[in-house]
């Protein structure tokens, strides 16, 4: 659900039948009551489960744990199979570890697989029927236990953990790196909601960065890693070349004075309205900083890094004023592919080739930003 009832109710929440344990703690009632022709799973206009069901890739997160990689990395971490491994199902199938206790009856035999609408949303059993009322207000509904995933910050917060934060014993098994970014992220589900709020991409962008900030801050105050280091201090490159960034973010290595900051923009972020003037604004200097790439004496991986962060940065800005503008450019659009490609080279990456496409890339932007 994800406009906001409109509605000027200010007494305390109804008294509802609450499906709660004596814990205190609400139970997850399954995907399966979402799902019926009268809530999210009917025709147009409330067929939110329908396309979460049929095409968002969490619904086959747990379907890769059987195979080839998955394998593999189980195999080195010696846990047996994959799909029955706490290590891999917290964010692959997340249901699977629930308590049974809070699990509603017909979801003990036959859990959720994958990652099931109350992984995001929260566990159902107080707001289920109570969501669905005419007589309340959204602030209302939060308080029964659902999670704000209209809050751009919010939606942030509820996806970066699966997103980024990876094990150091599973990523030496063979386990991909993970990135996160929440506005093409989001997009690749595909969403199975509408948001047509003002610069959606914009926000969903830097707020996404700003809690990917925040997460690299909060594991590197606990343990220095001098990988992980390395993106830190490319994402630190990338948003302090905005100006919320340059105001807001610290300079220096204080780790811990850095969360907090990067929690605070992304909060900042989350709320910021875009112009198509700042859009473009901040896509040239990106694409300005090619001379960077082309130094000679900068380190090869900090500089792979900072590629790494910055085109899909500039993909997401350039779509974002696509949308908005309806501004058309085969030739960015061209060029941007191939500063993406050599972005993505990893050890095969060639500093001064990627300069001279994000170089070309600069000025195919300027002709098409040209007034």
């Amino acid at each position: 659900m994800l406009a906001q009832l409109a509605l000027s109710c200010t007494f305390a929440v109804p008294a509802f039948a609450a499906e709660k344990r004596a814990s205190g703690e609400a139970i997850f009632t399954g995907a399966k009551s979402c799902a019926s022709s009268s809530c999210h799973g009917g025709g147009t206009g409330r067929n939110e489960f329908l396309i979460y069901n049929r095409k968002d890739r969490h619904v086959f997160a747990a379907g890769i744990l059987g195979k080839g990689t998955s394998l593999k990395i189980a195999e080195a971490l010696g846990i047996g199979d994959p799909a029955k491994a706490a290590q891999c199902t917290v964010c692959h199938s997340p249901m699977e570890a629930v308590p049974a206790a809070r699990l509603a009856a017909e979801m003990k035999s036959n859990p959720d697989r994958g990652v099931s609408c109350e992984a995001c949303h929260g566990a159902a059993g107080e707001w289920l029927r109570f969501h669905t009322r005419k007589d309340v207000t959204y602030q209302q509904i939060l308080a029964t236990g659902l999670r704000d995933m209209i809050d751009i910050a919010g939606r942030a917060n509820a996806c970066v953990a699966c997103h980024l934060n990876l094990d150091e014993s599973i990523r030496h098994a063979g386990h991909p790196e993970l990135f996160f970014e929440l506005a093409g992220q989001a997009l690749a589900e595909p969403p199975h909601y509408v948001d047509e709020r003002p610069s959606l991409g914009p926000r969903s962008w830097l707020t996404g960065q700003a809690v990917a900030l925040r997460e690299m801050s909060w594991k590197l105050a606990a343990k220095r890693d001098e990988r992980l280091f390395v993106r830190w201090r490319a994402l630190v490159w990338l948003l302090q070349m905005t100006e919320p960034g340059r105001k807001g973010l610290p300079a220096g290595e204080d780790f811990s004075a850095m969360q907090s900051a990067a929690d605070r923009l992304a909060r900042q972020a989350a709320q910021d309205l875009w112009t198509g003037t700042r859009v473009s604004s901040l896509l040239k200097q990106y694409a300005s900083s090619h001379g960077e790439f082309g130094d000679g004496k900068a380190d090869r991986t900090e500089l792979r890094r900072r590629a790494e962060v910055l085109v899909p940065s500039i993909d997401r800005l350039w779509a974002a004023l696509k949308k908005e503008s309806g501004i058309v450019s085969p030739e960015v659009d061209k060029d941007l592919d191939a500063a993406s490609v050599l972005a993505r080279q990893q050890d095969d990456f060639e500093p001064a080739q990627f300069a001279a496409a994000l170089s070309q890339l600069d000025a195919a932007l300027g002709r098409a930003l040209k007034p």
